[in-house]
């Protein structure tokens, strides 16, 4: 894919044009990830009585922990008010991906994977924390990652 430049003063504002044959899925998915970089999707997760913006990019990954849903990053884990159900709607498919109902993880926070003797993953993940898929995850697991 060829990055082009197209630079003159009549456009006031910048755009990002893509241009192609014919719309497909990995396009429309690409336009879809560099609208949130660009726009810097975010989150508000409370922590200590703190609201704090996270942007989507350093989050490692959603769970839920005594009713609540969690938000995980680096620098620490916050609380967050929206429901799972919503983040998956919210979430773009190429970085973030459901290993059960009650977990979201980031596709690039993933180390590596490991067959349990009940039939699902276990997840390692860069953080050093480990996770496991619930079984009727484990196919749709293995069709984005083990083809």
């Amino acid at each position: 894919m060829d990055v082009i430049f197209n630079l003159a003063e009549k456009f006031v504002k910048p755009f990002i044009s893509i241009n192609a044959q014919k719309e497909n899925r990995e396009l429309v998915q690409l336009s879809v990830e560099i609208d949130q970089l660009v726009n810097n999707m975010t989150i508000i997760g409370y922590q200590n009585e703190r609201q704090i913006v996270v942007p989507f990019y350093q989050i490692i990954r959603f769970y839920t922990q005594d009713k609540h849903v969690v938000c995980e990053t680096v620098a620490g884990t916050y609380q967050v008010r929206q429901r799972m159900y919503e983040l998956r709607e919210q979430l773009s498919e190429s970085t973030f991906i459901a290993v059960s109902n009650a977990e979201i993880v980031n596709k690039t926070a993933i180390k590596s994977f490991s067959l349990t003797n009940s039939g699902s993953y276990q997840i390692h993940l860069t953080t050093g924390a480990t996770t496991y898929t619930s079984r009727r995850y484990v196919h749709h697991i293995k069709e984005t990652f083990l083809k």
